[in-house]
């Protein structure tokens, strides 16, 4: 059963904000990507890394491996590369 936060995936933060765990290995190799891809081209990236069971049951999503949210609103669980999220945030 989820918490009541993981059902209406939202949080209450401006700008891109990724949740993720180690589950999947990728995430290693991508998350650094990401972070250094916004921090080129100017755009508000946070990183929230969830790294226990509590922090998963608590965590604002019910997709604990890889969450995107902007602007408070959940946007995908779609792991990405430089290529796609600059492509996502360029629409």
């Amino acid at each position: 059963m989820f918490k009541e936060c993981a059902k209406h995936p939202h949080i209450d933060e401006n700008g891109y904000v990724l949740y993720y765990t180690n589950q999947c290995p990728f995430n290693a190799k991508y998350v650094p990507v990401l972070e250094e891809t916004a921090e080129r081209n100017g755009i508000s990236f946070k990183v929230v890394k969830i790294e226990s069971r509590e922090d998963a049951q608590n965590a604002p999503t019910p997709i604990t491996t890889y969450s995107l949210f902007y602007d408070g609103e959940y946007v995908t669980n779609e792991q990405m590369n430089d290529k796609k999220f600059l492509k996502l945030i360029n629409g």
